[in-house]
Formats: C-alpha cells, structure tokens, sequence
C-alpha cells in the first residue's frame, strides 16, 4: 500500500515542468490545442510543422499530440524523431563579373 504514494510522488516529480518547453513547442501546443477545441483534426501539414523542430521539441509535441487524442493512427519512426531540423536554404552567391572597364583591358 505504501508504494502507490510513493510510486505517484516519482511519477509527478518526473514530469517535465511546464515552463520547460521551448516556446515553439508551447504555440505549437497552444495551436494544437485551438484545433482540438474547435472539433478540427491535426493540420494537413502538421509533420513539416513538426520537422522544423530540434528532436527534443518535436517528441515533446508528439507526446502532446498523442495524449491530446489528435495524433492516434500516424506513426512516427525513431528516426523521425530523432532527425536533425534541416538547415535553412542558402540563397547562392552572386558571382561577381569583372567591371566593364577592367574587361576590355
């Protein structure tokens, strides 16, 4: 009997605390749970959302999704998860042509 207590103590102690999540994994929540409320399902593209996100954040989300009831048949492989957020485009370097002068020299 005295396990149960003790057992919920480092089960709540356990949990993440609230003000730990990064802030794009708070409105991603708060987005999230909008939808839910409103009766609307996840956003089409809710995984390129989500890959946009460090791994750390995106499993938070996931977890979120998960116990929220919205995500309840897509599966997310470990690799998923666990896949870095790609790097930003880079736009190319102009190359830069000799001046006008400096060519018909």
């Amino acid at each position: 009997m005295m396990l149960i207590p003790a057992f919920l103590t480092v089960a709540a102690t356990a949990l993440p605390d609230v003000s730990e999540t990064s802030p794009e994994v708070s409105a991603f929540m708060e987005e999230a749970s909008a939808w839910l409320l409103d009766g609307k399902g996840l956003a089409p593209n809710y995984r390129q959302l989500l890959q946009q996100m460090e791994p750390a954040d995106r499993l938070q989300a996931i977890i979120f999704l998960r116990r929220s009831g919205l995500l309840t048949g897509d599966i997310w492989s470990l690799e998923d998860v666990l896949r870095p957020v790609p790097a930003p485009a880079q736009p190319p370097v102009p190359t830069q042509s000799p001046a006008p002068d400096e060519a018909s020299e």
